[in-house]
C-alpha cells in the first residue's frame, strides 16, 4: 500500500552523488530555456515593479511547486507496469486514464513552442548571419524534428545525460552573455521606466502585476521532468523523497541566479527602444542583440545559445510526454505490460512526429501560444491538482499546511491571469 511505499523510499541515501548532480542539471535545462530568452523583454516592457516581483516570488512560486508535485509522485504506489507516476494511485480506473491524457495535452504543445522557436532561429541565422537564402521551411521543419525525435528515442537516462551536457555550455554562456554586458550598463536605460511608475494609473500597474504571474510561472517551470525524477528516485539505493526534494532545492537556486542576473543585465544594458522592438516582431532578447564592435561575438555565440536553450528544453519537456503517450497508446491496443510495447511506442511516436511536424511548419504565433494555451494547462497541473489531492486523499495528509496554501493561492492567480488574457 501507500505506507509501505513511503517506507521503501524514505531510506535516502544521504551522500550526494554524482546521479543527483546529473538530474540537479536536467532540472536546470528542462527549465532555463527559450522561455527565459523571452523574459527580459516582457519584464523590460511591463515596468519595474514587476522586476522586483519576478526577484520577490520567483523563486517561492517556482521551488514550493515543483517540490510539492515531487513528494506526491514520490507517495504513489509503485505502479506494476513501468509507466511514470502521475498521480495514478489517487484515481480510479477512469480518473488514471483522464490525468495521463490531461498530462499530454497540457506539455505535449510547450514541446511544440519550443521546436517552432527553433526553426525560426536557425533560418533567421542562416538570413541575418549567413546571408544566404532562407531554408525551405517544410524541410527544414522536417529535418529538425527528425533530430529532436532520433535523440528522444535513445531513452530516458540518456536524454537527461545529454540534457546535462547541453546545460553546461548553455548556463555558462548565459552567464557570460550577463557578465559580457556589464560595461555596458546603464541606469538611463532603466530611468524613463522608473520615472513612468508613479505616471501610470495604480490600477494598470496592479493589472501588469497580476498578469506578470503566469509569465514567472511558465519561465520557471519544469514539471513533465518532476515525473521521471520521481520515478528514479524511488528505486532501492537513489535517495528517496528526501534526496528528490534536496536535488529540486539545488536546481531552483541555480535557476533562480542564473535568471535574475540574465535578466538584470540585459535590462541596465539594452535600451527600453530596443525592447519595444522586439515585443512588436516577437523576437527573444538574443535576437535584439545588434552587430556593433563592442559586442561582436556575441552577435555571433547568441543566436547558437538560443538554439541549444530550446533543444534541451524540448527533450526535458518531451521526455516524460513521450513515455505516458506510448504507455497509454500500448494500453488502448491491448499490449501486455510484459511485452516491450514497440507497435504502441511506433504508433505514438508516429502521431506526435506528424502533428510536431505540421504545427512547426504552420508557424503560429508562440506567445500567444504560450499565454492563451500553455500556461492555463500546466498551472492546473502543477499549482491545483496537487493541492486537491493533498486535502482529499489521507495518504498525503502529512504535506497539508502553508506550502500547500501558498500553491492554491499561486495557482488561482496564475490560472485567473491566464483566463483573463482570453478575453
Amino acid at each position: 500500500m501507500v505506507t509501505n511505499t513511503i517506507n521503501n523510499i524514505a531510506s535516502p541515501t544521504s551522500a550526494w552523488k554524482f546521479k543527483d548532480t546529473i538530474w540537479s542539471m536536467g532540472v536546470y535545462g528542462a527549465t532555463v530555456g527559450a522561455g527565459v530568452l523571452f523574459l527580459p523583454v516582457e519584464i523590460a516592457m511591463r515596468g519595474p515593479l514587476v522586476y522586483l516581483l519576478l526577484i520577490i516570488l520567483s523563486l517561492p512560486l517556482s521551488m514550493i511547486p515543483h517540490m510539492l508535485i515531487c513528494r506526491v509522485f514520490m507517495r504513489e504506489e509503485g505502479p506494476k507496469d513501468k509507466s511514470l507516476p502521475l498521480f495514478n494511485s489517487f484515481f480510479d480506473h477512469k480518473g488514471k486514464k483522464a490525468i495521463k491524457v490531461f498530462y499530454c495535452f497540457s506539455n505535449f504543445p510547450v514541446t511544440l513552442v519550443y521546436g517552432i522557436s527553433l526553426v525560426n532561429a536557425i533560418n533567421s541565422y542562416v538570413i541575418t548571419h549567413l546571408h544566404l537564402p532562407g531554408i525551405n521551411r517544410a524541410v527544414l521543419s522536417f529535418i529538425v524534428v527528425a533530430i529532436l525525435f532520433l535523440l528522444l528515442s535513445r531513452g530516458r537516462d540518456k536524454v537527461v545525460g545529454m540534457m546535462s551536457v547541453l546545460v553546461l555550455p548553455f548556463a555558462v554562456t548565459v552567464t557570460l552573455i550577463a557578465a559580457f554586458q556589464i560595461p555596458q550598463w546603464n541606469l538611463a536605460n532603466v530611468m524613463p521606466a522608473i520615472h513612468g511608475v508613479g505616471q501610470q494609473p495604480v490600477g494598470n500597474s496592479l493589472k501588469n502585476i497580476w498578469l506578470t504571474i503566469p509569465l514567472i510561472t511558465f519561465a520557471f517551470c519544469s514539471v513533465p521532468l518532476m515525473s521521471p525524477l520521481a520515478s528514479f528516485y524511488r528505486e532501492a539505493g537513489h535517495g528517496g523523497e528526501k534526496k528528490s526534494v534536496r536535488v529540486i532545492k539545488v536546481a531552483y537556486i541555480s535557476i533562480y541566479a542564473s535568471i535574475i542576473f540574465f535578466v538584470t543585465s540585459c535590462l541596465l544594458s539594452i535600451p527600453h527602444n530596443v525592447f519595444a522592438l522586439a515585443k512588436s516582431q516577437n523576437l527573444n532578447v538574443l535576437s535584439v542583440l545588434q552587430k556593433d564592435n563592442s559586442n561582436i561575438v556575441l552577435f555571433y555565440i547568441a543566436p547558437f545559445i538560443a538554439i541549444i536553450g530550446m533543444t534541451k528544453s524540448f527533450l526535458g519537456i518531451c521526455l516524460s510526454v513521450a513515455e505516458t503517450f506510448a504507455r497509454m497508446v500500448s494500453d488502448a491496443l491491448g499490449e501486455k505490460e510484459d511485452t516491450p510495447h514497440k507497435k504502441g511506442k511506433r504508433i505514438a511516436w508516429l502521431i506526435m512526429f506528424s502533428i510536431s511536424y505540421a504545427v512547426v511548419y504552420i508557424n503560429p504565433d508562440v506567445i500567444e501560444l504560450i499565454e492563451k494555451f500553455c500556461g492555463p494547462l500546466q498551472a492546473i497541473f502543477l499549482f491545483l491538482i496537487p493541492v486537491y489531492l493533498i486535502y482529499n486523499r489521507s495518504a498525503l495528509k502529512s504535506l497539508r499546511g502553508i506550502r500547500p496554501v501558498v500553491v492554491l493561492i499561486g495557482g488561482i492567480l496564475t490560472v485567473s491571469a491566464l483566463f483573463y488574457s482570453l478575453f
